[in-house]
């Protein structure tokens, strides 16, 4: 191979390295999405993850150098005839599709919870609607470089604020093309915490209104009093017309 077709099939072997890498890895995540949903015993709503090729972020930047690496090593192995070589840059790009993996992030709404994982072996934390507060997006201006963008760069997340005054701050995204994917799982979120604030409203309500009514029932009206003081004089009444008759008989005897 002369140093010509070398020098153009370099880009070629990065790119197709680079191209593989976002179709494969899209595809495994799709599958993980439908096999180990973040939502158990429930079925989730909408959701947002991380994107490796879009995010300013150094771990993401690491998966990107990673397999551009293993391209360049089959490229220096077909160039030199090294097998051995292009092996292990095979090796190499499916420990990068590894890592991608390892460090994916993810978030997910169902009926009554807020799901979040950072990493595939790491632990899914869920954060009920009750213990929830509010929720908002934040977008920032980001460092890091992308191939996209480079160093023009922003990020988003979601950040849910709890009962108890602590911030959870849920994993990042590209805020370019996962913007609107984040904002959908806020919307879905507020929408939720609407219901059971109505809810709970409306229970608060029903509770009043029968505490009233029993408070009503065991206070004595009105008209209860006016009764009973007709029955006091109609037995005043009855009882005072024997007294004389009483006397008389005792005079009498």
């Amino acid at each position: 191979m002369d140093m010509l077709s070398s020098a153009l099939t370099l880009p070629m072997s990065l790119a197709a390295a680079g191209a593989a890498h976002f179709l494969l890895s899209r595809g495994v995540k799709a599958v993980l999405w439908s096999v180990s949903p973040l939502a158990t015993g429930e079925p989730q709503a909408y959701t947002y993850e991380r994107d490796v090729w879009r995010s300013a972020e150094p771990e993401m930047l690491q998966v990107v150098i990673a397999v551009l690496a293993s391209g360049l090593l089959v490229w220096i192995g077909a160039v030199m005839g090294w097998h051995w070589l292009m092996g292990l840059g095979v090796a190499a790009w499916f420990g990068a599709l590894a890592l991608d993996l390892l460090r994916w992030e993810r978030v997910a709404v169902s009926a009554s919870n807020l799901w979040f994982q950072r990493g595939l072996r790491e632990r899914v934390h869920q954060i009920a609607y009750e213990n929830i507060r509010d929720v908002h997006v934040e977008e920032k201006e980001a460092g890091g470089f992308t191939l996209r963008h480079g160093r023009n760069n922003r990020v988003c997340r979601l950040q849910v604020r709890m009962k108890d005054k602590r911030i959870v701050a849920l994993p990042k995204t590209d805020a370019f093309s996962g913007l609107g994917d984040v904002e959908e799982v806020a919307n879905q979120l507020r929408q939720r915490l609407r219901h059971m604030e109505d809810r709970e409203a409306m229970q608060r309500s029903e509770a009043a209104a029968h505490e009233a009514a029993r408070h009503a029932a065991d206070t004595p009206t009105g008209g209860d009093d006016e009764l009973r003081r007709a029955l006091n004089t109609l037995r005043a009444g009855a009882l005072a017309p024997n007294v004389p008759k009483a006397v008389k008989l005792r005079d009498e005897t």
